[in-house]
């Protein structure tokens, strides 16, 4: 992925730290000669923590250690741990998406087993809820893929962006639904739990030991399912018109309640504040980090000056 090596005039104004630093446009402090840091260095790090001892294992402290360096030295590239995990994200979804030969579901198809992949490789990428809209070059690059194995499907631009999105959920979801950790004692337990009269469906299949071991992470179990998704994208292609059905409407009676409507009114209030919340809260997040980087720079420069001195 080629990235920029300058800040972008303009482009930083109002962007996230990590998210500028993932395209190689973030401003950086100040480094002293010879230093070894790099954002790369940390991130590689920083994966390195998740990939053996999960997502919840990283922090600014247990990356500089790994490193050979103090916390504070870190500050100088990333302004915290919500810089660390965008640019984490990014970096584990470097994954080859060369283009293929086939139809479209055929490349569809390869393109879900090379994202996959990446989930395999590194489980904790589906504790990171990918955004709507992909903000980072690497995320960039699987939608654009997406996209161009579809380029011989016969629909709108949203729709097939629409699509890349919901098979790209699916992957993640897949990923996090294959992570069975359940205590044996439950799973034994399960069994008197589950009974006829309550789950008169789900008690036959668990009578017959479908939840006495693990579901296991596989392939079939896998492409079953995105190729069923498939199926339904090629249905609603050759569906006269691309009619959907329309969306199902609230009872009258619910639309017209008084107290539902003032309940509706109040989560939208609520959404506003919280929202105005969230703002504040970023803008001294982002005081903070910043005096705590100049900080770090300060007490660098000193040891880089005693360092000179001697």
């Amino acid at each position: 992925m080629t990235r920029r090596q300058e800040p972008v005039e303009g482009a930083l104004e109002g962007m996230p730290h990590g998210i500028a630093a993932s395209w190689g446009i973030a401003a950086e402090g100040q480094r002293g000669p010879k230093r070894e840091l790099s954002l790369e260095r940390i991130t590689e790090a920083a994966i390195a923590i998740a990939d053996d001892e999960g997502l919840e294992s990283v922090s600014m402290s247990k990356v500089a250690t790994a490193l050979g360096y103090t916390p504070m030295s870190l500050y100088r590239y990333v302004t915290g741990k919500d810089d660390l995990l965008q640019l984490m994200f990014d970096a584990a979804s470097d994954v080859p998406l060369a283009s293929t030969e086939g139809t479209w579901r055929e490349q569809l198809t390869h393109w879900a087993a090379v994202v996959r992949a990446g989930y395999r490789a590194h489980p904790w990428l589906a504790a990171i809820p990918p955004s709507a809209t992909p903000t980072t070059p690497n995320r960039i690059a699987i939608v654009e893929a997406g996209l161009h194995a579809m380029r011989s499907l016969h629909a709108p631009g949203p729709i097939k962006l629409s699509v890349t999105l919901l098979l790209l959920g699916y992957v993640a979801m897949y990923q996090t639904a294959s992570r069975d950790s359940v205590d044996p004692a439950v799973r034994s337990a399960l069994r008197m739990l589950i009974d006829v009269e309550s789950y008169p469906e789900l008690a036959p299949l668990v009578a017959d030991g479908v939840f006495d071991e693990p579901i296991v992470d596989s392939d079939s179990t896998f492409y079953f399912g995105f190729q069923r998704f498939l199926d339904g994208i090629e249905a609603w292609m050759h569906a006269e018109g691309h009619v959907d059905d329309p969306a199902p409407d609230l009872p009258a009676a619910i639309v017209r309640d008084g107290g539902v409507r003032a309940a509706q009114k109040a989560v939208r209030e609520a959404e506003e504040r919280l929202r105005a919340a969230q703002a504040k809260a970023s803008q001294a997040i982002a005081k903070v980090t910043d005096r705590e980087r100049k900080a770090a720079e300060k007490v660098a420069a000193k040891e880089e000056k005693k360092r000179q001195k001697g």
